[in-house]
């Protein structure tokens, strides 16, 4: 087993003796070491290097193993790092503490050398297949709405093709003159400062907690409702706060956004098949929506009464009236939200 030049190695013994011997065979492996007399340094030592493995006595003055190890997890820089605890002692009650504290293995003293490797080597491993699985984890994550990615990995959701209904506050907004915009910067940096817009907007959506359903171009959808809920009415707000806060980015970059906001019972969940599925909503609350934005102003936010009734309690509005939305058989009456936003908040 060839150890990685990254798998460096933390000795915490007050034995030089034992500190010699565990140096002894571990450098004959080529893993760098750094070494501890007790608890205490080790932490500081430990903060300074980050090692990939702690090898922590029991017994020692100052602070000893057990509490050694209590302090290594508490800190979220050093908890995950393997800690195997090394002892005189085979008292299960001692293991059994240890295991209880977050310590991974252990291994008795006198040390017998391929013990000690193949111990060592399994942990390595381990940890690098974990933060090799944890980078991954963290790049198919750029894939999924931040909220739906995390009850996934939460266990609270599974995944499978799975729909149903419930009702949810549906965002859309899209940049005014975009297209001539498009026509009038190079590629190069019109991709440059969609990106940073995209990024900023997407950001935006996560601070109050909206699930960011997809970029059509420069126009932004987002929903609130699931896979999370604080009800209906608090939703709503979430979603015109979120609103407010992108309308106020997009001017600092120097561009308006329309925005259109519906409530609705929609259809929401995994759709595709078992080998490849999207989550996104559909029906008819997202048709209005959509079409709804198209027939807001450039700076201002247009949203339908069944929006209008939960918020109307705390978010000033002007009525516009009744529209026509294409696709939508009836006129959808329709307020303006105020220029100013008092009483919404940011609970």
């Amino acid at each position: 087993m060839t150890p990685s030049p990254m798998s460096r190695i933390l000795i915490v013994d007050d034995t030089v003796e034992n500190i010699q011997m565990l140096a002894g065979i571990l450098r004959a492996r080529g893993y760098p070491l750094n070494v501890a007399r007790n608890g205490r340094q080790a932490l500081e030592i430990a903060r300074q290097t980050a090692p990939d493995l702690i090898l922590l006595d029991i017994v020692m003055p100052e602070m000893d193993g057990f509490a050694a190890c209590r302090e290594f997890k508490a800190d979220p820089a050093l908890a995950e790092i393997p800690v195997i605890f090394l002892t005189a002692s085979n008292e299960s009650q001692d293991l059994l503490k240890g295991f209880e504290l977050g310590a991974v293995d252990y291994i008795t003293k006198p040390f017998n050398a391929a013990e000690l490797l193949s111990r060592v080597g399994t942990h390595l491993q381990l940890r690098a297949a974990r933060l090799k699985l944890q980078a991954l984890a963290g790049k198919l994550s750029r894939y999924l709405p931040p909220p739906v990615y995390a009850s996934i990995f939460s266990g609270e959701r599974e995944v499978r093709v799975e729909t149903y209904r419930k009702p949810l506050t549906i965002f859309f907004s899209d940049i005014v003159g975009f297209t001539a915009k498009t026509e009038a910067t190079p590629d190069q940096e019109l991709v440059a400062w969609l990106n940073g817009y995209l990024d900023e907007m997407a950001h935006i959506a996560l601070e109050h907690s909206g699930t960011l359903d997809k970029f059509i171009g420069d126009a932004v959808m987002v929903f609130f409702g699931d896979p999370h809920s604080a009800g209906p009415r608090a939703d709503a707000r979430r979603c015109l706060r979120m609103a407010l806060d992108m309308r106020r980015a997009a001017r600092r970059r120097g561009v308006d956004i329309r925005i259109g906001v519906h409530s609705g019972e929609c259809t929401v969940g995994n759709f595709g098949s078992e080998e490849q599925m999207n989550y996104t909503i559909i029906g008819k609350a997202v048709n209005a929506a959509s079409r709804l934005q198209s027939r807001s102003e450039p700076g201002r936010i247009l949203i339908t009464a069944a929006t209008h009734e939960l918020v109307a309690d705390a978010v000033p509005c002007t009525l516009r009236g009744p529209v026509e939305l294409k696709g939508i058989a009836a006129p959808v009456t329709t307020y303006w939200v105020a220029a100013e936003e008092p009483g919404l908040g940011r609970a």
